[in-house]
């Protein structure tokens, strides 16, 4: 029986060297059904992992909340995303619920309302919780070291806490103790911030033992990830490294906990694109056995990154399981380049029309002029029509450029082939941005 190979020739090496892990199709394209190998292998996987870990549930492997999601952190696990909605407690309601369907629709598990140092705001934490859960089935931390904002999450159910360290910890003694709390090294009452790796080590299992001793049965340890170069994100993955080497010495086995990963502090302090620090990030969480991954998209730049940081995620997860290095395994993320190439044919430029300067030359296209613009929450590109007037003609609205080029095409909205043509450009353009998580901006 013949079966249909890929739809671009230069996929067909990938396609040959992976003809065990995937079965072809008669009618399906060979690299589409690759794709989604990975994603079907990525589902397998994490299907028997958790069938494990319910047998070994324990202070290093456990349930967020298991009266209401089946979201577990701990060994041999995917960690779960947690994505934080920045100075959520100053947002009003609408920009919290777009903000929490497009970070589930990105498929973080855990959305996390970001409080305002130094400014609390307790009774808006439970307005925020309440407003969430009614709208939305999905896990709720809060991120706030102070104690009304605290103790209002956890009394309108909060479902993880972030945080707890040497100098808050006493003011919570009195909440239930099966609530997951992120717990850190420091002491921020009193500005006490170490940077010794070994230090941060052993200020997270003091405190591990305290808080064990307390009652309480959920604990994730925080070392700190922090921004390259300056304060320097080396020392802290030593506290990451350390802290695994540790736990793995007897007299230490009884605190090990799932561990807390914050990438944003990284991400969000770097001027170089998500994509590529979101993959490497990920892969040094799989190796670390990362209980749980912390993430924002508060700037422009990270827009689209909670998505990011969940393919990658996948991606690695495969390559830990498969021992073997994160490529060729039926996933990708590449955006802005890609494994595969084209073949140039021989071209005579002796005979070709060249073309090395632009014709400035305009002309107003007599059926008006159009204005787009591009939403990434709602994954759509605006095109507005107006007359030379300025009174709005037509409103398309769609994905692809292609099939809205048409639409203006076909309902006759130019005849100006100059105009056709930028408008081409700009609209291609603007499914890039769209696909990049890049502003877009007509023109420019």
């Amino acid at each position: 029986m013949i079966k249909k190979g890929p739809e671009f020739a230069s996929d067909l090496p990938m396609i040959l060297n992976n003809l065990e892990e995937i079965s072809l199709s008669t009618s399906i394209p060979a690299n589409r059904i690759f794709k989604t190998s990975g994603e079907n292998l990525y589902n397998e996987i994490m299907r028997e992992q958790i069938n494990n870990a319910k047998n070994n549930l324990g202070h290093h492997t456990f349930y967020i909340n298991e009266n209401s999601s089946g979201t577990i952190i701990g060994r041999n696990l995917p960690p779960p995303i947690i994505a934080e909605i920045v100075n959520c407690t100053n947002k009003d309601d609408q920009s919290i619920l777009k903000k929490t369907k497009h970070y589930i629709d990105s498929g973080a598990e855990i959305i996390d309302i970001g409080c305002i140092a130094n400014r609390p705001f307790p009774e808006k934490v439970k307005e925020i919780i309440d407003l969430i859960r009614n709208n939305f089935d999905v896990l709720i931390s809060i991120d706030s070291m102070d104690p009304n904002e605290i103790l209002a999450a956890v009394e309108t159910g909060i479902d993880m806490i972030l945080s707890f360290d040497v100098g808050n910890y006493k003011e919570f003694l009195n909440i239930p103790k099966n609530i997951p709390i992120v717990i850190l090294p420091t002491n921020i009452k009193e500005a006490y911030f170490p940077k010794d790796p070994n230090t941060r080590v052993k200020n997270l299992f003091t405190l591990t033992k305290e808080l064990q001793k307390l009652g309480f049965t959920k604990l994730i340890a925080d070392p700190l990830l922090e921004t390259p170069i300056s304060p320097g994100i080396c020392n802290s993955l030593e506290t990451y490294f350390l802290y695994k080497k540790k736990i793995s010495e007897s007299k230490y086995k009884n605190l090990e906990l799932p561990l807390f990963f914050g990438i944003s502090n990284v991400i969000e302090l770097m001027d170089i694109d998500s994509v590529g620090i979101n993959g490497l990030l990920a892969s040094i969480a799989m190796e670390l056995d990362m209980g749980v991954l912390f993430t924002v998209e508060h700037s422009t730049k990270l827009m689209g990154g909670v998505a990011e940081l969940k393919k990658c995620v996948k991606l690695n997860y495969i390559a830990r399981n498969r021992k073997t290095p994160p490529i060729n395994l039926g996933t990708a993320i590449f955006k802005a380049k890609g494994k595969t190439s084209q073949e140039n044919p021989y071209i005579d430029d002796k005979k070709a029309i060249l073309v090395d300067k632009l014709n400035q030359t305009y002309e107003p296209d007599e059926k008006g002029y159009f204005k787009i613009y591009i939403s990434h929450y709602d994954e759509k590109i605006y095109v507005l029509h107006f007359s030379n007037e300025h009174k709005l003609l037509n409103t398309i609205i769609g994905r692809s450029a292609e099939a809205i080029s048409k639409k203006i095409i076909e309902m006759k909205l130019s005849n100006n082939n100059y105009h056709i043509n930028y408008l081409g450009r700009e609209l291609n353009k603007a499914e890039n941005c769209l696909f990049l998580g890049k502003p877009y901006i007509q023109d420019a």
